[in-house]
């Protein structure tokens, strides 16, 4: 840092977390058709979710050493 600039303020890393989400979700319905217009529409009862960490990058900040 230069002799003459000071920081204004306090700078805190940013970061993007992607996952990959597996799901098993039941859908109460009369037929496929109604099935899948509620799953797009509302969603469902999600009875299982297995989470796995793909990747994380800093959007913003600096990164700790």
């Amino acid at each position: 840092m230069k002799d003459n600039v000071s920081k204004i303020k306090e700078t805190k890393a940013t970061q993007c977390f992607s996952y990959e989400v597996t799901m098993l979700v039941h859908i109460i319905a009369d037929n496929e058709t109604t099935a899948k217009a509620q799953l797009d529409e509302k969603g469902g009862i999600v009875t299982k979710r297995d989470v796995k960490l793909v990747n994380t990058q800093t959007l913003y900040g600096e990164e700790k050493e």
